[in-house]
């Protein structure tokens, strides 16, 4: 853009300004540092392993509270019933809970009314059937009473038993010769309580909530610094210095270095708090590994792989990492030359409030649109939604690090958002040029066009 003199005073003058006003380092450095030591303490404590059974103190008075479990068998096999441990394969002083297994017999509901209003038995149902791919499978179902003292993770242990009970009755149904061994270590498939709703849920969060939580800061970000902008644009243009200042610096180098400013120091904070957070988190699995060596279960390294094995080849991935930051960036700029758009029509101080206007209605409608869209997954609205400079910024940078959408597409959004970005500053800076030299002449749509055009 042509005719840019002293846009890099403007720049300087105005981040310098803005940092010195209402408290805007101290809150990024302070919520950066928040961010840091929460994240480190989270990596930290999830990790931490726990004392060995043997170190625990424990009450000697406490006895361990022992679970009745009223096995149905429907799986045709004579005996599932899980065999007692010895004292020195799980010791029962250490134990919070002793199962018992006990054979039932009736319908399922009769068995499960037996155990209705107790706080100290389970049900656990044994079934026989076949997965997709027409394989024989056992499936372990606990059914826990209402009230009950025993909770779903510990009955889990109880399915694990059964389980393994139920993998030991089939080699004993079998002829254990090498031909028996190996129709039971590749045909039966044998687990406990099956369950896809821990799944699905993380599902749902990553790739429905997530989108919508970005959404959602990008909102909050654009509605605080773009009436920034907007201000910002329009206070020289009314104010009495105008023409003193115009000797020295050209109104296309007004608006750019204002509005860069701003972006500037707003995505500068957003990343600060990022960087802190990432940082903490990395520096919590450090220390973990430096006092607990082996023993520490780093979580974010299991999040890490979950995103690259179950939700797209590219999930965090360098270059999807690089296009959701353009993304983002440019997605911000975008909304912000809409707030210089804003200012720029702006001839009187109380002009101002109006003229928000310009960049927070379009902002509304379009963050909207995504958000709904997110948590409700209607993938067809998305879809539309990712390639539409406008709204892409609000679910893209997350469809790009989860892996949801391709490179391919990730770059043809990329190009569309930033090429938008600077077809608008550039609009903006024309239309403040052409209102600031022009001033007293009746504005329309073709006055505008010819600002824009450069005439």
């Amino acid at each position: 853009m042509r005719n840019t003199k002293g846009l890099r005073s403007v720049f300087r003058f105005t981040v310098k300004q803005y940092m010195s006003r209402n408290g805007f380092a101290r809150l990024t450095i302070i919520l950066a540092v928040l961010l840091f030591l929460g994240g480190g303490a989270l990596i930290y404590f999830t990790g931490k392993p726990s004392k060995p059974k043997s170190e625990k103190e424990k009450d000697p008075a406490e006895k361990a509270k022992v679970c009745e479990v009223l096995v149905l068998n429907k799986t045709g096999l004579e005996d599932i019933l899980p065999q007692e441990k010895k004292d020195d394969e799980d010791p029962e002083e250490f134990k919070r809970i002793i199962y018992k297994y006990v054979a039932a017999e009736g319908t399922e509901d009769e068995v499960f009314k037996q155990v209705s209003g107790t706080k100290d038995k389970i049900v656990a149902i044994v079934e026989k059937g076949t997965d997709e791919e027409g394989n024989v499978q056992f499936n372990t179902r606990l059914k826990i009473p209402d009230n009950s003292d025993i909770e779903k993770s510990e009955a889990i242990e109880a399915g694990d038993e059964i389980s393994e009970a139920v993998k030991l009755a089939v080699y004993e149904s079998l002829n254990m010769s090498e031909v028996a061994i190996q129709f039971v270590l590749m045909e039966p498939a044998f687990s406990s309580i099956t369950t896809d709703e821990e799944v699905s849920m993380l599902n749902m969060i990553i790739k429905g909530f997530l989108p919508a939580i970005l959404g959602l800061v990008m909102y909050t970000m654009i509605l605080l610094h773009g009436q920034t902008v907007c201000k910002e644009v329009s206070i020289e243009k009314t104010s009495k210095l105008m023409e003193t200042m115009l000797v020295s610096v050209e109104p296309n180098a007004l608006i750019l270095g204002k509005t860069l400013a701003i972006t500037a120091m707003a995505l500068g904070q957003f990343f600060a708090w990022v960087a802190g957070g990432v940082l903490g988190l990395f520096a919590g699995g450090i220390l973990g590994k430096a006092l607990h060596g082996s023993e520490f279960h780093n979580k974010l390294a299991d999040v890490l792989n979950f995103l690259r094995n179950f939700i797209g080849e590219t999930a965090l991935s360098p270059v999807a990492i690089v296009m959701s930051i353009i993304v983002f960036c440019f997605g911000i700029f975008i909304y912000f030359a809409l707030a210089a758009i804003g200012g720029s029509f702006v001839s009187k101080p109380e002009e101002t409030a109006s003229a928000n206007g310009v960049f927070v209605f379009p902002m509304i409608i379009f963050w909207m649109i995504t958000y709904f869209a997110s948590l409700t997954g209607k993938e067809d609205v998305l879809r539309i939604c990712r390639y539409v400079p406008f709204t892409a910024p609000f679910c893209v940078p997350v469809d790009l690090l989860t892996g949801n959408i391709g490179l391919l597409a990730g770059l043809i959004i990329c190009v569309e958002v930033m090429a938008l970005g600077l077809l608008l500053i550039f609009f903006a800076a024309r239309i403040y040029r052409g209102l600031m030299l022009h001033t007293g002449q009746k504005v329309s749509p073709k006055r505008i066009w010819e600002f824009i055009c450069g005439r």
